[in-house]
């Protein structure tokens, strides 16, 4: 009966919100249930499978904690040493934060530097170690270990710590300590690999709002840590059973006490999340406790991969467009509904005083975009502007966010979904904002 439900849900919510295509896999207590819709590119019309390979983004940045624990576990790593003894070559801007960096402030988001640095061409075995040359450049926001600060750069960084560690490429080595040992045979970094199995393609909308799909692959090497697995949702279940349960087929990647502490909270975070694991993120879906990532790659492949270990239930959602992150979310909310009975919980909003507002007016840099913050009545307006050769790229623009201010310092939606935090000025507001899990400097 579950099956039919949720696959009826998944259905009518993808026409609805005009995902071309998608697959949910679900773990409930004994249970597995796949349901797919829609295609996997709309000028082929082939249909989404449980084979049907998406590309899972930011949830690879679990792949790359696992192996950097499973090195820390095996004593080739220290979670509190530096850095630089590791890569005694690596530079940042700021010399005393590249003394303090830590391999823990990788993982939990807090180096502090420049959070998405830019992505390089090549498929040339040395491009992480070509990338992160280059992050002498990025400017220092705040100190390693303050405050939490959604960071690409710093997984990136973590990616090849790992490959200066083991004197593997990133690939082999997440291939030998993961994918191997979860028999995860449908996970793959290359295009070469994908190429020749099925495989959802990205989507944006045309000039007359149907769905168009995007011919490019926009993946380069040096994200590979921070976003650049592909895999089907079997795999994603293979992976969900091991990181909720300890299940493997063969020598779990990290044991059990490596597995909890991963999952733990290592450092408070703003909203949307209440903290940082290693590097997982944590939050609560109304009663339950939630591990969980996801992914967006360029706003044309968005998913969901959420754990609730205490209610032994665990969802993921692989999506072809950028209205999948709506999708994903509404699957969510109806498995914790539907299969638990929890339903998220929202706090009725006391706003801060509008006067207030005006201090908050300004432009905010992000290294690939801004945001230019106006006034909307009792509320911000954030307009998030790419800067222009990453608008280039086809990457669709995405509409004005509207944000008030809750009376805590919380930044919420007009539905009070919390969405980001004032920063105080022990943090290093309110030159600092922090939206989307990111600090953002004002200009």
């Amino acid at each position: 009966m579950m099956d039919d439900e949720l696959q009826e849900f998944l259905d009518a919510t993808a026409a609805e919100l005009g995902v071309p295509g998608a697959v949910v896999g679900v773990i409930d207590r004994d249970r597995e249930v796949i349901a797919a819709t829609g295609v996997a590119a709309v000028d082929t019309g082939a249909a989404v499978t449980a084979r049907t390979l998406f590309q899972i983004g930011s949830t690879t940045k679990t792949f790359t904690g696992t192996v950097a624990m499973h090195l820390v576990e095996s004593g080739v790593l220290d979670l509190d040493g530096h850095v630089v003894d590791v890569l005694p070559d690596f530079r940042l801007r700021d010399e005393d934060a590249l003394a303090e960096l830590r391999i823990r402030h990788l993982l939990t988001h807090s180096g502090g530097f420049l959070g998405d640095a830019d992505d390089h061409p090549g498929w040339d075995d040395d491009a992480l170690a070509r990338s992160v040359a280059g992050f002498s450049e990025l400017p220092q926001f705040f100190s390693p270990g303050t405050i939490a600060s959604y960071s690409n750069s710093g997984i990136r960084l973590l990616g090849r710590v790992i490959e200066e560690a083991t004197g593997e490429t990133f690939e082999q080595a997440v291939q030998r300590i993961v994918l191997d040992p979860l028999g995860m045979s449908e996970t793959f970094f290359f295009p070469w690999d994908v190429i020749a199995r099925p495989h959802a393609v990205g989507h944006v909308p045309g000039e007359d709002a149907a769905m168009t799909a995007f011919p490019q692959w926009p993946l380069t090497r040096d994200v590979a840590p921070e976003g650049g697995i592909v895999s089907s949702v079997r795999d994603q279940l293979t992976y969900a059973r091991f990181q909720m349960r300890g299940e493997a087929e063969g020598a779990a990647p990290v044991g059990e006490a490596t597995r909890l502490l991963m999952q733990q909270p290592h450092l408070a975070a703003g909203p949307p999340i209440d903290a940082i694991g290693l590097p997982w993120l944590l939050t609560r879906h109304g009663s339950a406790r939630v591990v969980m990532h996801g992914g967006n790659i360029s706003d044309m492949q968005l998913s969901e991969f959420v754990l609730a270990p205490d209610e032994d239930l665990a969802i993921t959602v692989l999506t072809n467009s950028g209205s999948g992150k709506a999708l994903g979310s509404a699957v969510v909310d109806w498995c914790f509904a539907r299969l638990r009975g929890i339903e998220k919980s929202v706090e009725a909003a006391q706003l801060q005083p509008v006067e207030k507002l005006e201090g908050l007016l300004g432009t905010y840099d992000a290294g690939q975009w801004r945001y230019d913050v106006t006034r909307d009545g009792d509320a911000l307006e954030f307009a998030m502007v790419l800067r222009e050769d990453i608008a280039a790229l086809g990457i669709p623009p995405r509409p004005p966010l509207r944000l008030r201010v809750r009376a805590d310092g919380a930044l919420i939606t007009d539905t009070d979904q919390p969405v980001g935090r004032l920063l105080d000025p022990a943090e290093g507001g309110p030159q600092l904002l922090h939206v989307g899990m990111r600090a953002v400097r004002r200009r």
